[in-house]
């Protein structure tokens, strides 16, 4: 399919089944996990789980600050028709990932305990979260290959090599979860296996594209390399900063409900914080979708393409968002029970979490969305404003002040707040690059 030629509908709905398919298989990895030591370890190794995917958030923050922005540049040039500047932007896209890589693996091997406890380990549960996170980190480069190679085969007409390849290490972690923390009784450490060999599969499968005849990308000497890094990082901040921002808050989120609701509550928010990871991820799925469909349309100054586009995929995550929202609102005890061996503390304090945090829902696919969007339009200052409000600054300001008059409640009510407060201004910015286009 042509990007610039083809039916864009058609083209919407084959992206967005791929990149959807490859977000909810990606993000099942640490929800599987959860379940798999939930059910297997307790109330304990949900807990730890709370502390692990920080963990997570910085890896997919990585491989989509390097892969989401260089091949928003790849995709913009080809669609200019200049090639080689598109691959010179996928090279430079590799240094940087290398680089990054070989830094940030060496700070995690060494530092990994201060780390942890950073994240939000404590005395109680740093066993457990060393038994899975040290694998997790050995196996480092395989968990930042899948989500970087993923963006650029999209942008190459692969879609669907990348949505196989995560839905094989998928479906084998869901396997090695079930076999190594049951029958096998490896409790932590087993889902931790089971999860690296799943990432592994999915790296080297991804990999197989490049022996492909159809294969476009191509390694050239990269025309003026700082330059090109330094637009990566400046389009890919704005998309990677919603990761970011999932190591930030649930340190600040862990904390603060340790202290006004105990470890019950850390507990249940251990299933809350995995469950919201995944609808986030589906939401990515629908902004990596339009992606490579905007940029190019933009490089070749389609407009109309573009708002359709638009238009379809904010329909989308509305939709999603609403019944993101029912599925908390309705059903918290039975996610809990399906999470946890649960105790009647825990199911006690479920509810309440659930029903107000899920409310957050239908304006944070709105919010995720546009960060996107922005981006492929090359309006990154104004899509790392959107993140840097929702994933960081206005939702951090919220959690340290409404408890200290709502309580537990102003810790769960926080996100919501500024998840509504933050798609006021992303609405109005769609709007404003829409006119400064026109």
């Amino acid at each position: 399919m042509n990007f610039l030629t083809s039916d864009i509908k058609k083209l919407y709905v084959s992206y967005l089944f791929a990149s959807m398919g490859s977000a909810l298989v990606m993000s099942i990895y640490s929800f599987v996990d959860t379940i798999a030591v939930g059910q297997s370890v307790g109330p304990m190794g949900t807990a730890a789980m709370a502390a692990i995917n920080p963990l997570y958030s910085v890896l997919a923050f990585l491989s989509i600050l390097c892969g989401i922005g260089g091949s928003v540049l790849m995709g913009n040039a080809k669609g200019r028709g200049q090639e080689e500047k598109g691959n010179a932007y996928f090279t430079s896209s590799l240094l940087l990932i290398g680089s990054i890589l070989l830094i940030g693996w060496s700070c995690f091997l060494l530092f990994q305990e201060q780390i942890l406890t950073f994240f939000g380990a404590t005395p109680d549960t740093m066993p457990y979260v060393l038994e899975y996170a040290k694998w997790i980190i050995r196996a480092f480069p395989f968990f930042i290959a899948p989500t970087f190679l993923g963006a650029f085969l999209r942008n190459d007409g692969a879609p669907g090599l990348a949505m196989g390849a995560v839905i094989a290490g998928g479906l084998f972690n869901m396997f090695g979860d079930w076999y190594l923390c049951f029958p096998l009784d490896m409790g932590m450490e087993g889902a931790a296996i089971a999860t690296v060999t799943g990432s592994v599969i999915q790296t080297l499968m991804m990999c197989t594209h490049f022996l492909r005849r159809k294969c476009c990308l191509r390694l050239v000497r990269p025309h003026q390399p700082f330059v090109a890094i330094r637009k990566i990082l400046t389009i890919g901040f704005g998309a990677s900063i919603l990761d970011l921002g999932n190591v930030i808050l649930p340190i600040i989120l862990n904390n603060q409900i340790m202290r006004y609701g105990g470890v019950a509550s850390l507990s249940v928010y251990g299933v809350v914080g995995t469950i919201s990871i995944l609808f986030q991820a589906l939401f990515c799925g629908v902004g990596q979708a339009i992606q490579p469909l905007v940029s190019s349309n933009y490089g070749a100054k389609q407009p109309q393409r573009i708002q359709l586009v638009l238009r379809m995929s904010l329909l989308t995550v509305i939709i999603l968002g609403g019944l993101f929202t029912l599925l908390g609102e309705l059903f918290p005890s039975h996610i809990t029970r399906l999470f946890i061996a649960a105790t009647p503390e825990v199911l006690d304090a479920a509810p309440s979490i659930f029903r107000t945090y899920f409310l957050l829902f239908p304006f944070l696919g709105i919010n995720v969305l546009s960060t996107y969007y922005l981006q492929s339009v090359m309006q990154g200052r104004m899509s790392m404003t959107i993140a840097a409000l929702r994933s960081i600054l206005l939702s951090s300001l919220l959690l340290f002040s409404l408890p200290t008059i709502l309580k537990l409640t102003g810790v769960l009510i926080a996100l919501p707040i500024s998840e509504l407060m933050v798609t006021f201004l992303s609405l109005w910015y769609i709007r404003r690059s829409q006119r400064e286009d026109s």
